[in-house]
């Protein structure tokens, strides 16, 4: 317990659109570092962008609950546009089917870090909060990670697949 409090003081706080403060990896080394095996492999199954079929192992259940409710509204999501029909969403808000897709990719992490705040609260130096810490950073390089010149570049060598063509 006292290396989990020790983990969780020694974190910089983090803050949504910010530059992360501090890289994956050097969060892993350190929860390597002062976890044990057990504790450390919970937490390194812990995964933004994690396979819903392991959600049983990977510790937290309103984490899980969370992650997988969300995820199971982006299929729909997918699903309601392919077939031209308006998503029933069970998790996210309606706002999340409006604007183009980075928009909807901002908005949909910025309600992930806002209900990981609410699994957070009152969990002082527990494993739940250093899985919602972990799940913010990756919410944070995610965010991070986008750019705009080249995913419109990208969007449009998929909507205009026949304009490329047609250059060469």
């Amino acid at each position: 317990m006292s290396n989990l409090v020790y983990l969780m003081s020694s974190l910089p706080s983090l803050s949504f659109e910010e530059i992360p403060p501090i890289s994956l990896s050097e969060f892993n080394q350190d929860a390597k570092d002062q976890l044990s095996g057990k504790h450390f492999h919970i937490m390194e199954s812990t995964d933004i962008q994690m396979d819903i079929s392991n959600t049983a192992e990977s510790g937290s259940g309103a984490v899980n609950i969370l992650l997988s409710e969300v995820y199971q509204d982006i299929s729909e999501l997918r699903k309601a546009k392919r077939h031209n029909r308006q998503a029933k969403l069970e998790r996210l808000p309606i706002l999340v089917t409006n604007g183009n897709p980075l928009v909807r990719e901002k908005q949909i992490m910025h309600y992930l870090w806002e209900e990981l705040d609410s699994i957070e609260s009152g969990k002082r130096f527990s494993m739940t909060e250093l899985m919602v810490y972990k799940l913010k950073l990756q919410i944070l390089w995610r965010l991070n990670s986008f750019n705009i010149d080249a995913g419109a570049a990208v969007l449009d060598s998929v909507v205009n697949p026949s304009k490329k063509e047609e250059v060469q």
